[in-house]
């Protein structure tokens, strides 16, 4: 019965963090795309 609890948990824990990813790069990739289109040149801003 625990294992089961446990593998199940796991596995949605999985589900999560697969969809972590999936945003985390969206938003890295949409942030990086900002920075270029509204830096040009010299001004990146760091």
């Amino acid at each position: 019965m625990m294992k089961a609890k446990l593998f199940s948990a796991s596995v949605k824990a999985g589900r999560i963090d697969r969809n972590h990813v999936r945003i985390a790069l969206a938003i890295g990739t949409l942030f990086l795309l900002a920075i270029g289109a509204g830096a040009p040149g010299e001004n990146t801003g760091f």
